[in-house]
């Protein structure tokens, strides 16, 4: 005799529940995969724009060190370099593409003086096999391009503007 008591029922709750669980995950995939077909879904981590950098003080960085690098954050390949034209904060702003289309992530344009040519180097400075030191004018010349806005003297880069400008979805 054992001193705990036996009791039924049990395998039968077990399989309602299982069986519940399967409802839940069809119905959950079911739904994902109808949004995903309609074409309406719109992820959005973050903000379109890269914001609230004060323009003066970018201003007196980029003519102090040249223009700046920014990593694309979220690990991909959209590299950023903010460049500064003219002596006005509020006016000659370019955000260019890191390198130009096809060429591999180690290699970025650099210019320590904001006035001077771009040269596509390696992390060292160094002209290395597809780095190969290739010059671009101080406004990026064919470079792509991001907007820029200067609002409360802030800047707005917007990276997102050619992705709008071919979406075909409604705001």
């Amino acid at each position: 005799m054992s001193p705990v008591a036996q009791t039924r029922g049990h395998a039968g709750r077990a399989l309602a529940v299982a069986a519940a669980g399967v409802v839940v995950a069809l119905a959950i995939a079911f739904g994902v995969a109808r949004l995903a077909s309609q074409g309406k879904v719109d992820v959005k981590l973050g903000t379109d724009t890269y914001q609230q950098q004060d323009a003066v003080a970018a201003a007196e960085r980029i003519a102090e060190g040249g223009p700046i690098l920014y990593a694309d954050t979220a690990g991909g390949d959209r590299d950023i370099v903010l460049q500064h034209l003219g002596d006005d904060p509020e006016s000659g702003w370019l955000a260019l593409a890191a390198r130009p289309p096809g060429v591999p992530r180690e290699c970025t344009i650099q210019s320590r003086v904001r006035d001077e040519p771009f040269r596509l180097l390696d992390p060292e400075g160094k002209v290395t096999g597809a780095c190969d030191g290739r010059e671009f004018p101080p406004d990026g010349g064919a470079l792509p391009r991001y907007p820029v806005t200067v609002r409360d003297g802030k800047l707005d880069v917007d990276l997102n503007a050619a992705d709008r400008a071919t979406s075909t979805t409604e705001p």
